[in-house]
Order: structure tokens, then C-alpha cells, then sequence
């Protein structure tokens, strides 16, 4: 549907301001089940939102047929600016502002693929894992589900205040899980990877990195309930700051009550070893962007430096509320959603140590791979709450032994604060979240 007009055409019908966020998706899935591609398919899809106001009433709807007459799009927008509640803190939309940054968020690799050699590649990454596993001690070894999906995305924002933004960029999401046995027993390992690029050799490392770890959870035990140091892989720790760190960083959250941030700015907040920047710019990782969703210039920024909060997240309208001139971190959840402040990538820096080092002065303790259920944490106090479904036992820095799903509970403030004993030298950048391995002490574990 052409954005132009829509802008016209809401103009015209009496909108005070429109806004058009335009998706069109080109994309390859492949779906892996028992060792095979069981199924391949090729789309092209697009998706509009259309919002705009009235007053203090603001309202979208989404437009995902093509066929769908503008006029028809108009009405149940009408309709439903009709029914809104005022809001009293509505700025509009932005205008239009420089300053964009040159950033890498095209995969060549992706954006000319043939799907026949994209389809061989994923076959000979299966084999490669499978192969890996069996050469460090499997008696077999299968993928048993898994999931690939490779896409070019164009983007287009625009608004009535004359917003008209254009960009292409590529998305790859990976997903596998490894089943091994052993003379031990069965156990699965997952990876999965989400950014924007191909690259077959960053694949196979992954692929034989989680074949050996396949291998190290089979005949899994319980352990007792009580306080554990905890090591958090990358891996592990890219979930957990995901679900219950980054929503705090929203100044909408902070402006309403739902974020422990909230009038902390020029605070300590976390621990002096703890510095977390915004990182748009990151070659080739899925927030890397240069624009926000509403056309805004995405930036570089330090949000915590040495443990004291410097900055927070801001879109256009918390940037209005507030009386500032930060944005560029505007994201929508759907096309016709209003956009809420998020990061583009959310980068904490590295420590110095090695997982190896950590290891050497823990007494009793956990090393943590894999987590569910993290998503069930309390982002608006920071309470931490996942199952450990790959875990290590370590006694005076040695490993005894793999043990089965245990419940962890904490605070991430107090996990980044007080309870921090440090930071490892390894990343893992997956989902917009680059985050180091990270050692605390003293954590409530609960055997189920």
C-alpha cells in the first residue's frame, strides 16, 4: 500500500497527525525434524500500521492485505480514535532530524542466497554436530527439532510532519537441539541465534561448541536445596538480562512507577565493575539499526558507567514528557502499536577471566548454561526467577558433575551489585543482548 498516500488520505479525512510504519519481509524457512529438512517454504509478506490522533486520542490499525482499501483501513481508525481516552501527555509525532549513523545491518550472503546451497548448508551443519558428538564419546547422536529462518526486511516510517525513512536489512534466526547418548544416559543441548547474518564458520563453531556440551549433562543428579555460588554462561546470562534488566531502562516504565530506576540517575545502581552501553552501530546483530521506529536516529550511549546509571531509554513521546532531546530508541511491538523505549543492542562490557578462571575460587557452586522460564521474573523490582535445565556442579573449582533442573532466585541488582564477584572475558550476542558471563555468590537454589 503506498504510504504517500496514506498520509494524504488521513490528512485529508481530518486526522490532525498520521504516522505509517511499513514492513515487507522476504523470507526462507526451513523446518528440521529427526535429522532432516521436513519442510522448506518461501514468502513474501507485508504489514502496515496506520495511527494517528485527534486531539488527546490516538489510535492504529494494521493493514495486512493488500486488497484492504484505504478508506476501509480509515474507518476502523476513526472508530477507534473515537472510543480512546484522552491522553494528557500526547506530543504528536516528531519531526523530521539529522545525524543518522552509517550502520552494517545487510547480509550479502543473505540478501543473494540460493535456497538449494542454503538448504546444503544447514544439512552439513546438522552432520557436523552430530559428527562432533560422536567423536567426543556419543554412541549417537541426533537433531531432533530445529528451526531456520533467513529474511530481507525493508522498512518504511513515515509521518504527517514529514518523517520518510527507508532501510533493508537481513534477519537470521537459528534454532537446534542435539540429542546425545551416552553410556550415561540421554540429554539434549540447544542453541539459538538471532541476528543478521549467515556466516557458516561463527555457525559450526556453535554447532561443535554445543555438541560437546551435549555430552556433559547426561545422568544428571538432584542436589540439596540452599545458597550456591552461580556462574552464568553468556548464553545463560542473555536471558535473564533480557527478561529482567532491560525493561528498567525504559523511561516509560521510569516515568510510570514500574522501573527500580526510577530517580536514580547519577546513582550507583549496580557495581563498579559494571558498565552497559546502547550499541546501534554493532555490525550485523539484529537492534542494529539507523533509525528507531519512528524514524528517529539511533545513537551510541552509556547507560550505566562503572555501576552509576548516566542514561535511560527514551522514544519520542517520553522524550516530550520529559522535556528532552534523547530518542532513537522507539520500538513497536506490532506495526500499529505506539512505540516503547527499548535498546537497540544492549551491550554490558567484559571482565578479564576466563569461565576456567572463575571456576578456580568457587567452593560450592553452579555453573549455569541453559535457562527456562526466566521470562517469569519481575522486571519492576528485579527478582530473578528461572530453571537451570543445564547445570555443572563445582566443588573447591573443580566439576563433579551435571544436575538436574533446579529453581534459582535472586535480584539482578544485587546479582550486577553486592553479590557480583565477577565478569568474564567471553560474549554471547544473540536477541539484541551482548552479555559476558557473569559469577555471584550466595544464590538460593531450590532443588524440584
Amino acid at each position: 500500500m503506498d504510504v504517500e498516500l496514506l498520509l494524504k488520505t488521513g490528512r485529508a479525512r481530518g486526522l490532525e497527525g498520521v504516522e505509517i510504519y511499513k514492513v515487507e519481509t522476504d523470507s526462507l524457512t526451513l523446518t528440521i525434524s529427526n535429522d532432516m529438512v521436513k519442510e522448506a517454504s518461501a514468502s513474501k509478506t507485508f504489514s502496515t500500521g496506520v495511527r494517528g490522533y485527534i486531539g488527546k486520542r490516538v489510535a492504529g490499525v494494521t493493514i495486512n492485505d493488500e486488497g484492504l482499501s484505504g478508506d476501509i483501513a480509515f474507518e476502523k481508525l476513526f472508530s477507534l480514535i473515537r472510543t480512546s481516552i484522552e491522553d494528557p501527555n500526547w506530543a504528536g509525532f516528531p519531526k523530521p532530524r539529522k545525524g543518522f549513523m552509517k550502520i552494517e545491518c545487510r547480509d550479502e550472503k543473505i540478501v543473494h542466497a540460493d535456497y538449494s546451497e542454503i538448504m546444503r548448508a544447514v544439512a552439513e551443519l546438522m552432520e557436523i554436530m552430530k559428527d562432533e558428538a560422536v567423536r567426543k564419546g556419543a554412541e549417537n547422536a541426533s537433531v531432533v527439532e530445529g528451526m531456520v529462518r533467513l529474511g530481507v526486511q525493508k522498512i518504511t516510517v513515515a509521518n504527517s510532519e514529514g518523517v520518510y525513512m527507508e532501510d533493508e536489512c537481513t534477519v537470521s534466526s537459528i534454532f537446534m537441539v542435539l540429542k546425545t547418548v551416552t553410556e550415561k544416559g540421554e540429554s539434549d543441548k540447544s542453541f539459538w541465534i538471532l541476528n543478521r547474518r549467515f556466516n557458516f564458520a561463527e555457525l559450526e563453531s556453535r554447532a561443535k561448541d554445543t555438541a560437546e556440551l551435549s555430552l556433559m549433562f547426561g545422568g544428571a543428579r538432584k542436589i540439596e536445596s540452599g545458597e550456591y555460588d552461580l556462574i552464568l554462561t553468556p548464553e545463560a546470562s542473555v536471558g535473564i538480562v533480557a527478561s529482567v534488566l532491560i525493561p528498567a531502562f525504559s523511561a516509560l516504565n521510569i516515568l510510570e512507577g514500574r522501573s527500580p530506576l526510577k530517580d536514580k540517575l547519577e546513582s550507583m545502581v549496580l557495581a563498579e565493575k559494571v558498565t552497559i552501553s546502547d550499541e546501534p552501530g554493532m555490525p550485523l546483530e539484529i537492534g542494529s539499526r539507523k533509525f528507531d521506529d519512528e524514524g528517529m536516529p539511533t545513537s551510541g550511549k552509556v547507560l550505566v558507567n562503572k555501576g552509576v546509571l548516566k542514561e535511560i531509554l527514551h522514544n519520542y513521546y517520553t522524550s516530550s514528557r520529559m522535556k528532552l532531546a534523547t530518542l532513537g530508541n522507539g520500538f513497536r511491538r506490532n506495526p500499529s502499536s505506539p512505540t516503547t523505549p527499548y535498546p537497540t543492542n544492549f551491550y554490558i562490557q567484559p571482565g578479564e577471566s576466563s569461565l576456567k578462571d572463575l571456576l578456580l575460587d568457587v567452593k560450592k557452586g553452579l555453573i549455569v548454561y541453559e535457562t527456562i522460564g526466566q521470562w517469569m521474573g519481575n522486571p519492576y523490582n528485579g527478582n530473578v526467577k528461572a530453571t537451570a535445565t543445564h547445570a555443572l556442579l563445582v566443588e573447591n573449582g573443580e566439576v563433579k558433575g551435571p544436575v538436574k533442573g533446579v529453581l534459582i532466585t535472586g535480584n539482578i541488582y544485587e546479582w550486577l551489585g553486592s553479590k557480583l564477584k565477577g565478569l568474564g572475558r567471553e560474549i554471547s550476542t544473540s536477541e539484541g543482548v551482548a552479555a559476558p558471563g557473569i559469577w555471584v555468590e550466595k544464590v538460593r537454589v531450590a532443588s524440584e
